[in-house]
């Protein structure tokens, strides 16, 4: 069965040229558009219940984070959040309506305007989010990397997953935790400040840092070195982890949903992204000529990947 990614590149390769208004196609955490004099960003995501989420999650919070993972792909590519388009569904009208609330709270939380969208009756709980995205400058792709560039993470890992398994073994835990699964924060102002700075690439750590930071590394033709020990993991999350029988150093790198922004750029840009930006900046690693490397004390880690949205897993 074909993982998500290579059902990208089969559809990309399906597409036909695109129109001169297309400056970023399918491929990156947003495609981009030339409107006028303006830069937009496009993307869209989807949440199923069974496969992103199960009962432990309110309507409210579906909604809630369907909206976020976007803010999350906008502010990857340096962009302002600016509209949406949000379709969902559920067995019942009442769940539906819960739903498109937690929507509604975060179109508010983000500043981002609701344009409309659709609802309908569905089996299971699915929410489905498009948004637009407002560039002040041309948007930072993927693909920038370049050897000798730092490899920096905003924010923290780990959190998202160890809430996971907070709420997957009966709720019992930290309720931060959990919270950073349920409603996580994109980084709109350090993607912007990033990019105002000369980040030279960014993604959004949606999947996974061993699997985002190979997306980088395979659009930029350049490898990588990662040390897992410089991986920004907070107390709560490593306490919760070895308690669990985890190791927190490995479920940072492969655990998903931290939506923070993976950010290459020359030494000088970080030092200087970390002396303004008021979310913490770490330096993981750095972009090196070839191969994608993971390092615990001297040693290579082997076989760290992320989530793959076909497996599961």
């Amino acid at each position: 069965m074909l993982n998500e990614f290579e059902l990208i590149r089969r559809l990309s390769g399906r597409l036909p040229a695109p129109p001169p208004e297309v400056v970023v196609p399918i491929g990156d955490d947003c495609a981009v558009l030339r409107l006028g004099d303006e830069l937009w960003t496009a993307a869209a995501d989807m949440l199923v219940e069974g496969r992103h989420f199960r009962g432990w999650a309110s309507p409210e919070d579906v909604g809630y984070k369907a909206v976020a993972v976007n803010v999350s792909d906008v502010a990857a590519m340096g962009g302002v959040p600016r509209f949406i388009l949000a379709s969902g569904g559920a067995s019942d009208s009442e769940t539906t309506l819960r739903c498109m609330d937690g929507v509604m709270e975060a179109c508010e939380e983000f500043g981002v305007y609701p344009l409309g969208g659709d609802t309908t009756g569905a089996a299971t709980l699915t929410v489905d989010v498009a948004i637009l995205g407002q560039l002040e400058r041309v948007p930072v792709l993927r693909s920038g990397a370049r050897p000798g560039d730092l490899l920096a993470v905003t924010g923290e890992l780990g959190a998202s997953a160890a809430g996971l398994l907070v709420l997957e073994g009966g709720g019992v835990g930290s309720e931060r935790l959990v919270k950073k699964h349920l409603r996580p924060e994109p980084r709109v102002e350090a993607g912007l400040l990033a990019a105002r700075l000369g980040a030279q690439a960014m993604i959004d750590l949606s999947d996974g840092l061993a699997s985002d930071v190979r997306r980088v590394c395979e659009m930029s033709g350049v490898g990588c070195r990662i040390d897992l020990s410089l991986l920004p993991i907070a107390g709560d999350t490593r306490k919760y982890l070895r308690s669990a029988g985890r190791d927190p150093e490995t479920v940072a790198a492969t655990g998903g949903e931290d939506y923070e922004i993976l950010i290459a750029a020359p030494e000088e840009v970080v030092e200087a992204l970390k002396a303004r930006s008021e979310t913490p900046i770490t330096v993981v690693g750095e972009v090196t000529e070839t191969d994608v490397v993971f390092v615990r004390a001297g040693d290579i880690v082997e076989n760290l990947s992320g989530w793959d949205h076909f497996a599961g897993s």
